[in-house]
């Protein structure tokens, strides 16, 4: 369907059956609705109040129960009591959600197994731009949870199953992120609430507050909400790094085709680690977030409401790595230690000489397998400051209107995020050439120790601890990262009740139209190094620096390093920030840079019906897009590709009431997801003489999936629920990063000259396909006296089959086992509530040309809390009491499960005070 004038023809014709008079109002706020009519209709109020934890377990499950698609839910209990700290970890308190945690707060959502690219977050219903803080993370459209505080959040909801009226664009899920507003309030409500954070780690305290105020008129018909929040945090973790997957061919150094490291024929072996290190980050987070709300009520039939969201993340950091690297070495001396991988035979235990790094470059073999490796490092701290300061905004005016023949919505605003990072490089790296300046004889010897699947470094003739010890080099050139992304959009919808139409009680249409430029930048910069730091003569005793001790204990082996020099934050701020030019802005990477321009109108028709104990609702949803990929290539600059397809994607949900408090609940759905902003870019890079290169792919296609589920649901008890699902997804055009020989004409690098050849091309392609599978169970009751249990458990299984037939391959993101169990007991005064949360290990892609795979993670975390008077309740919370560390490794078909990273980000503690008049 490539057909421009059909798709017009179909787009026009959407277009006027919406503007006709058939449409829908927008789900996510009908859900609301339609939840509570029923609940009035199938419930009478409780003569006591229930509040508290129990109250919102209980609001959650009649969301869960009255809603028309498969989604779940987490509800505030009070103003101020969301029972997390970000909004992704309160998510994850949901069947089938999983968290990443690698910097101690949950920093993505994956949702069934899939990657969290694949689902979409909305705030009250439309997208909400997200900036980066760490230029390593590659920019989707997954929203960064770790963005948001959850003092300005309702309510969080997630969509599993989609209905014609959803937005499109998520084959994982759609998470809905509710705010208060001020006519749903009374008058004159005020909150605030001083927090402190106890980071473990940092040994330190941080301040948190917020404050909520809301008023309406005597005759409730306009009022105003004001919502802020600050929080500050320092964090810090010591970790250790492993880069196993250096290839070193054995054989003699001297017959020119075979290169050894082992230089006194200690081992018998084909690889050792590229490098190893131990990593100390530190970062200062500061967390800001205003929301204003105006709702405007002159009659019943009309509500308009104009919101307003803006949050920044100032998070400066400084990451220092402290590294040995014999992938770059030219020998390495007493391998006493082997292990059998399945890649080849390693070195885990050996010793590397200083006299040995001469900091030159060593060529090694002839011909075509004649490379150049880097005998430069020795050990040493590579360190880099990052200054980053991400910040977005929303602003949204949503209409609707009640007429007894039809209900209309319009909804209309813009949201724009804008990420700004300069980074600079401080370096450590001794070799004979350096280390002069640190009054090293050559003498010095390392040994490197891996037994165990642990990183263990020791030396001789050498203090670690000591800054006077690591020469200085300040990096001349560093970067300077930009990215944007911003969104204008349009909705209008209509819904009309269908009297004396059969089953069909209702028909409903509506379209949205959606323009994204999402654009990225990379300019170097050059700093201005004074004497008293220059190379040769400065160490890293001339940076603002401390020496810590008792670090990695939990982390490395007994004999590793405890004492390493730790720059100071505060002091390494200070200093880059004396090294920056002001604007910074000098020379583009022409290579880095893209824009992205997409626009997306969608038009949909859906049906409602209920016919004796069935109800539900069937529908499609079309969808137009159009995009332009713009980026430099080798011969021309801000080069345009330009991209179209339309989908189709039908859904069906239907529930059948069993009985009164029992369920049967299923969908069917075709669903899609757009490719990544970088797999989308307009770039293509080459070297004539390798016959290699690199390309993005701005013609590919989306993700499309076909998704089932079937469950049941038992109602047992107020507020109580059991249930199990079965999901299916049957994805048909998965994207892979793939090499394949592509013909082009290039130019010769050496004379200049044109010509046709073919290239082995890397880029993300369509093809291939991948099943996942699974089943839900949750299991939600109140067992008297106070005592209540909530707890679920998921378990997926995947498939992915490449585009060569290739399968056995693993899905990023999928955890076999995910688990959440909360028990709580709580009266009219006191609460308290212990949780733990599990998610198996996933495969979360490639590390220096190895797969990596993230292991199961378990959290243990613990709340309580105590009204001092009705007014005032005091708080206290634990998160990861138990310690676990964050660990990657290497897949076990390549280097048999040995670590590439083990993480500690320590316990937190959290001290509230909050106030409610």
């Amino acid at each position: 369907m490539k057909s421009n004038d059909f798709r017009k023809n179909l787009l026009a014709r959407g277009v006027a059956l919406a503007l006709a008079g058939v449409a829908a109002p927008l789900a996510f706020a009908q859900d609301a609705e339609t939840q509570d009519e029923k609940k009035k209709e199938s419930a009478s109020l409780e003569e006591i109040q229930v509040v508290g934890f129990r109250a919102a377990l209980e609001k959650s499950v009649n969301v869960k129960r009255y809603a028309t698609v498969v989604m779940d839910s987490v509800n505030a209990e009070d103003i101020g009591k969301f029972p997390d700290k970000n909004i992704g970890d309160a998510l994850m308190r949901i069947p089938g959600v999983g968290i990443e945690r690698r910097f101690g707060e949950a920093d993505g959502v994956s949702i069934r197994g899939l990657d969290p690219a694949l689902s979409l977050t909305y705030l009250n219903g439309q997208s909400i731009s997200t900036a980066q803080w760490f230029e390593g993370y590659r920019p989707t459209r997954g929203f960064r949870s770790d963005m948001l505080a959850s003092e300005l959040v309702s309510s969080l909801e997630v969509y599993k199953s989609p209905r014609a009226d959803l937005p499109e664009g998520s084959i994982g899920g759609v998470v809905n992120i509710k705010t208060r507003r001020p006519l749903e309030m009374a008058s004159n409500t005020v909150h605030g609430s001083m927090e402190y954070q106890y980071s473990e780690n940092a040994e330190r305290w941080d301040p948190a507050f917020s404050g909520l105020y809301s008023w309406k008129t005597e005759d409730e018909k306009f009022g105003v909400l004001v919502s802020a929040s600050h929080q500050e945090r320092f964090t810090t973790y010591d970790a250790m790094e492993n880069y196993y997957g250096s290839g070193v061919a054995g054989g003699s150094a001297d017959d020119g085709n075979f290169y050894t490291k082992d230089a006194d024929g200690s081992g018998d072996f084909s690889h050792v680690t590229w490098g190893a290190g131990h990593a100390i980050f530190q970062q200062q987070r500061e967390r800001t977030a205003f929301n204003l709300t105006a709702q405007y009520q002159p009659t019943e039939q009309l509500d308009i409401t104009a919101n307003y969201l803006n949050f920044a993340l100032s998070a400066d950091n400084v990451n220092s790595n402290y590294l040995v690297v014999p992938g770059r070495a030219a020998y390495i001396r007493n391998v006493t230690d082997v292990g059998d991988f399945p890649n080849g035979q390693g070195a885990l235990k050996h010793d590397i000489l200083l006299s040995d790094i001469t900091g030159d470059a060593v060529v090694v073999g002839t011909g075509d397998d004649e490379r150049s490796i880097g005998n430069d490092y020795w050990f040493g701290p590579d360190t880099f400051f990052r200054n980053t300061n991400p910040e977005a905004q929303a602003f949204d005016i949503d209409v609707n209107y009640s007429h007894e023949l039809f209900d209309a919505h319009v909804q209309v605003g813009h949201t724009e995020a804008e990420g700004d990072i300069i980074v600079i490089g401080y370096s450590g790296m001794i070799n004979t050439s350096t280390m002069g300046a640190a009054g090293l004889t050559g003498d010095e010897v390392l040994t490197l120790d891996l037994t165990g699947n642990k990183l263990g470094v020791e030396f001789e003739g050498f203090d670690p601890s000591n800054p006077a010890n690591y020469p200085l080099s300040i990096r001349e050139n560093n970067p300077h990262i930009q990215d944007a992304d911003e969104e204008t959009y349009a909705q209008f919808d209509l819904t009309v009740p269908m009297q004396d139409a059969g089953i069909i009680t209702s028909v409903k249409t509506g379209l949205k139209y959606q323009d994204r430029t999402n654009e990225r930048s990379l300019h170097n910069f050059t700093v201005d190094i004074p004497a008293s730091l220059a190379a040769g003569t400065a160490t890293y005793a001339d940076l603002p620096v401390n020496t810590g001790c008792g670090q990695y204990q939990e982390t490395a082996k007994s004999n590793t390093l405890t004492c390493l020099p730790t720059l100071d934050l505060d002091g390494i701020r200070d200093l880059s920030d004396s090294l920056t030019p002001s604007n910074t802005l000098q020379r583009e990477s022409l290579a880095d840079f893209y824009q992205i321009n997409e626009q997306k109108l969608a038009v949909y028709g859906m049906a409602e019906f209920e016919y004796d104990k069935f109800a539900g609702n069937f529908g499609v949803r079309f969808v137009d897009y159009d995009l332009e990929s713009v980026a430099n290539q080798d011969d021309a600059l801000r080069v345009p590709t330009n991209n179209d397809y339309n989908e189709f994607l039908p859904s069906l949900n239907v529930t059948y009431e069993l009985s009164e408090d029992m369920l049967i609940r299923g969908a069917a759905a075709r669903v899609m997801s757009l490719p990544n902003y970088q797999d989308l870019r307009n770039t293509f890079s080459y070297n004539s003489t390798t016959r290699t290169g690199s390309a993005g792919n701005p013609y590919l296609e989306p993700w499309l999936a076909t998704q089932f589920d079937l469950g049941i649901e038992w109602y047992f008890a107020e507020g109580a629920l059991a249930s199990a699902t079965y999901f299916r997804k049957d994805i048909d055009s998965f994207l892979f990063s793939i090499s394949e020989l592509e013909t082009h004409e290039i130019i010769d690098e050496n004379t200049g000259d044109f010509f046709t050849a073919e290239l082995d091309i890397s880029r993300t392609r369509n093809g291939g396909e991948a099943k996942l599978q699974g089943i839900e169970l949750q299991l939600q009751a109140e067992l008297g006296y106070g005592f209540g249990v909530t707890s679920n458990y998921t378990f997926t299984d995947a498939e992915v089959v490449d585009n060569n037939g290739q399968d056995g391959l693993n899905l990023p993101g999928n955890s076999e086992d995910m688990w959440n169990v909360t028990s709580y007991w709580e009266n009219d005064r006191y609460s308290a509530r212990l949780m733990a949360n599990h998610r198996g290990e996933f495969f979360n892609g490639f590390r220096i040309g190895t797969a990596s795979e993230t292991e199961a993670f378990t959290s243990v975390d613990v709340a309580f809390s105590a009204e001092v008077s009705e007014n005032v309740t005091v708080s206290l919370q634990g998160m990861n009491l138990t310690g676990e560390l964050y660990r990657t490794k290497n897949a076990q078909d390549s280097w048999d499960g040995i670590f590439q990273l083990i993480n500690d980000g320590g316990t937190r503690w959290f001290v509230n005070a909050s106030v409610k008049f």
